[in-house]
């Protein structure tokens, strides 16, 4: 079994879609869900005729992913985790408890220390701030066969130099991952995300070894506590055991179907709810894939699998 980790860094503009439900296209988030980046990749091993192929790794745990977090520089990001352990400290500072409820990512150089923080330690939180690049709001005019154009506004993420997004693979084959770094680079060329039509969410792959103390913490099966480092669902017969003792957040997963073949005009995918990054647990679950299909013609499969970190709280 190998852990890798694979840099995107993007040279265009990237729009993805909020979690909230509602139409976000002037809204956009900074990174991809792990479930997102697997639909992207089997939208694009359809077209090389390696859809089941690819899709029989991830259903067998030959592969698995992380969500994508961002990274600046060298430094790779991890998500907060999200826990209560009581400190009184933070408890009695209203500033302190202001700054730690804005983070959302914590560079791995600082992780062990911000552990020992949300036990009472010292941590300095003005080292965790980081800026990883800016959105802007475009306005466009939609042209819909009417004499009057109709102005409509579009969110663009664009990352900072040397800021972008990277993910973690963990393959148990080399087959595998040589099939699913062939898909990668063709995804790097189409884009990911929304409005790919207008030349957004391109990028580049840099395949990086996995630092050592990251590599430690996606090993540590036997921590007490399992940091989810992607988006997930447990299977029914896994979900009660799951997530008992934990504490997590939800996030609402839904969208457009993205395939020619599906229906005669574009249909939604049924809606779920999975954990969210960050989310602390006892002990990991395997996860399960989803059909979400509706009224269309083929399965629509949301992957409710992915990685841990095994920390010590």
């Amino acid at each position: 079994m190998a852990y890798t980790a694979y840099k995107l860094s993007f040279t265009t503009g990237l729009h993805i879609g909020q979690d909230y439900g509602r139409a976000s296209l002037d809204d956009s988030r900074m990174t991809l869900h792990s479930d997102t980046l697997f639909s992207a990749l089997c939208c694009e091993a359809v077209k090389k005729g390696k859809l089941f192929e690819l899709s029989e790794y991830f259903f067998q745990d030959i592969l698995a992913i992380s969500d994508t977090f961002p990274y600046r520089e060298q430094e790779l990001f991890l998500p907060k985790p999200i826990i209560y352990l009581g400190n009184h400290k933070r408890e009695g500072d209203p500033g302190l408890r202001k700054k730690l409820k804005s983070l959302e990512y914590i560079p791995l150089s600082l992780f062990e220390d911000y552990l020992r923080e949300l036990k009472g330690g010292g941590l300095d939180l003005e080292k965790l701030e980081q800026e990883f690049g800016s959105l802007t709001v475009v306005t466009k005019a939609a042209v819909t066969g009417q004499e009057q154009t109709r102005p409509y506004h579009q969110a663009i993420w664009r990352f900072a130099p040397s800021c972008g997004l990277y993910f973690i693979l963990r393959s148990r084959e080399a087959s595998a991952q040589t099939l699913f770094l062939e898909i990668l680079t063709e995804l790097s060329l189409s884009g990911v995300g929304g409005k790919q039509s207008a030349g957004l969410g391109k990028f580049k792959v840099e395949e990086i070894p996995v630092p050592k103390e990251l590599a430690e913490l996606l090993e540590n099966e036997k921590a007490p506590w399992q940091i989810l480092l992607g988006t997930a669902l447990p299977k029914d017969e896994e979900l009660e055991e799951a997530l008992f003792g934990g504490w997590y957040a939800l996030i609402r997963r839904g969208g457009f179907v993205r395939s020619d073949h599906y229906g005669d005009r574009q249909l939604k995918k049924r809606t779920i709810y999975m954990l969210a990054p960050g989310s602390c647990l006892k002990k990991r679950f395997t996860g399960g894939f989803f059909d979400l299909k509706g009224h269309g013609a083929h399965p629509v499969w949301r992957l409710g699998k992915t990685l841990f970190a095994g920390v010590n709280l």
